[in-house]
């Protein structure tokens, strides 16, 4: 007997309705008139008409409003990522030579959303406050070496932020951690590993003086630190991105990032890029091709007393 309703499931799930009603219809003496009139008016008022207001309410929700109003998963971000912070959660990737001889491939897989907004709807410079969550593993593999895993940071967070006007905020709090690789430990036996590891607070605030220019500044308060880490670091920079005149030619991008860390005694790192980048005109998404330099202590924790030069080039994806 079970499998009677086993196959009376799946004929519910698979067959069209037009069969379904054909087949119901026709037992109680309905005209194949009458029953194309029952399946537009019953079924397809039903199902397509809220599928019809499902997409209707979708659009409206996508385009920027100025009421403030309460957002559940909303759309795009009040804050974003530093275009040249190495540390920033993003999907990238950089091949790199350094002052060394050696050739190194730098990938981040991460990202940024938002969980809940109270403010106007809309990817493209909304305002109002919001809380979203972060995440991201920095990876770098030594190509020298048979594309060995050299080293892994961790990062995860979660921040409320705010956008004014020219104005933006944060206020949040994320983790740090640091690994090495196995090949690198097989390679190099006589390293001693360090569980660098940072619990912190963060605060940061940005400004537009114009449509394609933002100034940036953050600062972090470590209230955990190990493995060699410390207390506090500062952060800031400047960023150009040019207003596209044609969404399928985009446009240059610029970018300088200064990191001060007291791990190192504030010695600075500084990464440089400078590209090409196209921008989604509904999602505010950026993808961006160009070449990056840094000089400084590395952006890889586990050494990170190694100074190093490098120039590369880079593809990358900003929330």
């Amino acid at each position: 007997m079970p499998n009677y309703f086993v196959v009376a499931a799946w004929l519910l799930v698979l067959l069209p309705p037009s069969v379904m009603l054909s087949t119901v219809a026709a037992d109680d003496g309905f005209s194949m008139h009458e029953i194309e009139m029952i399946e537009q008016s019953q079924f397809r008022e039903a199902v397509t008409g809220d599928l019809a207001k499902f997409a209707s309410h979708a659009r409206e929700s996508s385009t920027s409003s100025t009421d403030d109003e309460w957002h559940l998963l909303p759309d795009g971000l009040l804050w974003r990522s530093y275009l040249a912070a190495p540390q920033e959660p993003r999907i990238s990737t950089v091949i790199f030579s350094d002052n060394n001889d050696g050739v190194f491939w730098d990938a981040t897989l991460g990202g940024r959303v938002g969980l809940l907004r109270y403010g106007t709807a809309g990817a493209v410079r909304p305002s109002g406050w919001q809380w979203d969550i972060e995440g991201a593993v920095m990876t770098r593999l030594d190509l020298l070496h048979a594309e060995d895993v050299e080293s892994m940071d961790y990062r995860f967070g979660s921040e409320i932020t705010a956008a004014e006007g020219l104005w933006e905020m944060k206020l949040g709090y994320f983790h740090i951690s640091s690994h090495v690789g196995d090949e690198y430990l097989v390679r190099n036996p006589t390293f001693t590993r360090i569980n660098y590891v940072t619990e912190s607070w963060i605060v940061g605030g940005s400004y537009h003086p114009s449509d394609d220019m933002r100034l940036y500044g953050e600062f972090v308060n470590s209230f955990h630190a190990a493995g060699g880490a410390k207390r506090y670091q500062f952060q800031t920079g400047a960023e150009y991105t040019a207003v596209a005149k044609s969404l399928d030619l985009g446009a240059p991008f610029a970018a300088v990032n200064l990191n001060f860390r007291e791990a190192v005694d504030y010695d600075v790192a500084v990464t440089l890029q400078i590209g090409w980048s196209f921008q989604g005109p509904v999602s505010g998404r950026r993808l961006r091709l160009g070449a990056q330099y840094s000089d400084g202590p590395t952006n890889q924790f586990s050494f990170f007393t190694r100074r190093e030069s490098h120039l590369g080039l880079g593809v990358w994806f900003d929330y």
